[in-house]
């Protein structure tokens, strides 16, 4: 089975596998109504695979479920490295640590957080153009989100202990995930895109 398929959480009754996961941000995300009835809402996550019904009438929570929209993910002892970490330095080098954050939530629950925060810690000056004064970046956001989401989504799971790192200095970014590259390096921009987790690729693209 792949990393997606494989049970995070499991023999859980409805009610608490629905309290661990930030269920109304899938709605709200996917653009489908969020319904009021357990049974429903239970309906559209054993849809997505987030969710599965045991044998024993009971429940589980897929690694799919939880490293997506977990509240926390330290509820789920196998993910709880896989949080974001984000760390400023002083300078351009590992010796003075800034600022270090862990984003503990899901993935798709912390992304816009997490572009934020880390969009603050950016240099970045303020520019008067005509009448209009316009914030310019050092990077810009689209470069940022898709480095950002790319390693997130491509990392390599079966590695543990280890999970997504932003490193900020002074004059660059450092965006690193556990594995190795799918594609020769050297091969990057000419080689067809490859995914190493579909199911988690697919639905955060959606």
């Amino acid at each position: 089975s792949t990393f997606e398929e494989r049970l995070a959480m499991q023999d859980l009754d409805a009610k608490t596998a629905l309290s661990l996961l930030d269920y109304s941000l899938y709605f709200d995300l996917s653009g489908a109504p969020n319904p009021l009835n357990p049974d429903a809402i239970l309906h559209y996550l054993l849809e997505e695979t987030l969710v599965v019904r045991q044998d024993n009438g009971l429940y589980a929570i897929t690694n799919l479920g939880a490293i997506l929209f977990a509240k926390k993910l330290s509820s789920f002892s196998k993910l709880s490295r896989k949080a974001v970490r984000v760390v400023q330095y002083k300078g351009n080098n590992r010796v003075d640590i800034l600022k270090e954050e862990i984003e503990n939530s899901g993935y798709v629950i912390a992304f816009e957080g997490l572009i934020r925060y880390i969009e603050a810690l950016l240099p970045s000056q303020e520019v008067i153009e005509g009448a209009l004064r316009t914030t310019h970046t050092v990077y810009p956001n689209i470069a940022v989100r898709e480095a950002i989401a790319n390693a997130l989504i491509h990392q390599d799971f079966s590695i543990t202990g280890t999970g997504p790192v932003i490193e900020i200095f002074d004059k660059r970014i450092e965006i690193t995930n556990p594995g190795i590259p799918l594609i020769d390096i050297y091969r990057i921009v000419d080689n067809p895109p490859k995914s190493r987790n579909e199911k988690l690729a697919s639905l955060m693209r959606r």
